[in-house]
């Protein structure tokens, strides 16, 4: 078991939940993508080698448990609510970890504020703004129900088709877990998503209307790009010039496996950051 506990901080933009493990070492932070929580990151934590990192893995602004305001859903409001956590944690230039939108926090927060974190790793997304990205993402959110009339009836509608198979794959129970912690059961037995799809959308549309090149190419602590071989989130040609523009990444593709690393392949996503960390301290 993966012994992570959940604790409440109070922030400046309020009230966030971070799932946390006691460990040895440098620590982890972990910031999940657009739609998800903390849950996500279960499965990548669940294979770390033993001993492993104290981690922490928080549901970020608009998400989960956490905040949900009006407005502030720019990148530096993601990375004031990353430094904030940090902070109020005691956390000592810890590794960082984004998949997907909290990739993009990530390129942002070790560009900008490199004496904060150890390494940095970005997980299958680019720096690149994208307008039909978003607008395909907003269609995606308008044509999800508000809620589904049991917990079982909305994990099934977001589980994959197909489950992934093969060494450090995950478990059908632990992909449903992961499934179960993007709902809120109503009193009357209904699910409804916990994550406001409004600042879901507000979030993507704002996110992906400018690009990152420059902070992209002033990362310099050590850090870390990983691609699904079969992503559409991250394409072939941006992250070749990712590559070409910051030729100090190491770059890392997971055959097989689309945009979702973190879920599709955990086990050999916790061997690569295992070895990045190694290769950073």
């Amino acid at each position: 078991m993966t012994g992570l506990r959940e604790q409440w901080l109070d922030l400046p933009a309020g009230r966030f939940r971070v799932l946390a493990r006691e460990g040895q070492g440098a620590p982890i932070v972990f910031l999940h993508g657009l739609t998800a929580t903390a849950e996500a990151w279960r499965p990548t934590i669940e294979r770390l080698p033993v001993p492993a990192p104290p981690v922490f893995a928080f549901d970020q602004r608009g998400h989960g448990h956490s905040p949900k305001p009006a407005s502030g859903y720019a990148v530096r409001d993601y990375v004031n609510d990353l430094l904030a956590v940090c902070a109020a944690l005691s956390l000592e230039r810890p590794h960082l970890v984004g998949h997907s939108m909290g990739g993009r926090v990530a390129i942002v927060a070790a560009a900008r504020y490199p004496s904060r974190f150890r390494s940095v790793a970005i997980v299958d997304i680019g720096p690149e703004a994208w307008r039909a990205n978003w607008v395909e993402t907003h269609e995606g959110l308008d044509a999800l129900p508000d809620r589904y009339p049991t917990l079982d009836a909305a994990v099934e509608a977001v589980m994959p088709r197909r489950l992934p198979e093969g060494p450090g794959a995950p478990r059908p129970g632990e992909l449903r877990a992961v499934a179960a912690g993007r709902f809120a059961v109503e009193p009357g037995g209904s699910a409804r998503w916990r994550a406001d799809h409004a600042a879901l959308k507000q979030a993507v549309q704002i996110h992906r209307s400018r690009d990152y090149w420059r902070d992209w190419e002033r990362i310099s602590i050590p850090a870390l790009l990983i691609r699904g071989e079969r992503s559409r989130e991250l394409r072939p040609r941006i992250a070749d010039e990712m590559r070409r523009r910051n030729p100090r990444v190491h770059f890392e593709e997971v055959p097989g496996v689309g945009h979702n690393i973190p879920l599709f392949a955990p086990g050999v996503l916790a061997r690569l950051l295992t070895r990045s960390w190694r290769g950073a301290d």
